[in-house]
């Protein structure tokens, strides 16, 4: 049976800069614990709009990047970085139960996927 672990809350993350210039997650605290990022698997913007939005205006805007990465610890991890109304707040959504076991997650809906 796989298993996933959902958290959807929000952490500590360092970040460095990749050869162009962009901010990447480098390592997160979960708790105690900081997991060091090897390698970033994918990345996509989402600027879609709350559910309950009337006038959907560019303030109204979701503006996340979401990162799906894999830690020192083999685990898979999906991340965000939620930038909506000048915050700058990371969180992370879920870890695959097992070393090198993607979770199932797509996109969000409405989301745009941009490669790393």
């Amino acid at each position: 049976m796989r298993e996933e672990r959902f958290f959807g809350r929000r952490v500590r993350v360092t970040c460095r800069q990749d050869a162009a210039g962009f901010l990447l997650p480098a390592e997160f605290a979960l708790g105690d614990e900081v997991v060091r990022i090897a390698e970033v698997l994918r990345q996509w913007h989402d600027r879609g709009f709350a559910g309950t939005a009337r006038q959907r205006t560019w303030l109204e805007r979701r503006h996340r990047t979401h990162y799906r990465v894999r830690g020192d610890d083999g685990r898979i991890y999906d991340l965000y970085v939620d930038r909506t109304g000048g915050r700058r707040e990371w969180y992370l959504l879920r870890r695959a139960a097992r070393p090198n076991e993607p979770p199932e997650a797509a996109e969000p809906p409405g989301g745009e996927r941009a490669g790393t």
